[in-house]
């Protein structure tokens, strides 16, 4: 197995977690969370680095880059991206297939 593939599948057990954690705050709501988001991911690690990343792409770069390309990530659920980015991680990490002709 590769190491392409480990990586897949830790973020596929990743997504499987948020997942089930989406599931759960659906059923029980007690504890008043909503679905965990990317920019919620995001803001809970580094509070900073988000509004840091959105003043630099906003100002230095094109706005739109924001608007169109970030935004709809980070409004994204958790097991969502976790599992396409651990899907393309198991699919690129293949073993090559050797020709024996």
């Amino acid at each position: 197995m590769t190491t392409k593939r480990i990586i897949g599948f830790v973020l596929l057990a990743a997504a499987a977690l948020f997942g089930l954690a989406d599931v759960w705050h659906t059923y029980v709501p007690a504890y008043g969370q909503d679905t965990i988001t990317m920019g919620r991911l995001w803001l809970l690690v580094s509070a900073r680095s988000l509004s840091a990343a959105e003043t630099m792409i906003e100002r230095h770069l094109w706005a739109p880059i924001w608007e169109f390309g970030f935004s709809p990530l980070l409004v994204a659920p958790a097991w969502s991206f976790f599992s396409v980015l651990g899907g393309l991680f198991i699919a690129f990490g293949r073993p090559k297939v050797a020709d024996n002709a």
